[in-house]
């Protein structure tokens, strides 16, 4: 389990898309990565801040985003 959103992201950097979650801590992950633009996923239900992430049953992320190559770069080099 990655412990920062951003290893996630690595994490994601080598999967074959789309990639389908169904644990509430990697939807968080996904959530905060969707939000700064790293990434284009679609979660169900849909997004609502005020939820807690247990509510959430699902999430696909579609791709990287060039807005995530470059956070990964920066991270990792």
């Amino acid at each position: 389990m990655p412990a920062t959103p951003i290893e996630y992201l690595l994490e994601l950097e080598h999967a074959r898309f789309p990639v389908h979650v169904r644990d509430p801590e990697l939807i968080q992950a996904i959530a905060t990565l969707k939000a700064l633009g790293c990434i284009e996923a679609d979660i169900t239900p849909p997004l609502d801040l005020r939820s807690s992430f247990r509510n959430y049953e699902s999430a696909v992320v579609v791709k990287i985003t060039s807005e995530g190559i470059t956070e990964l770069a920066l991270a990792y080099g």
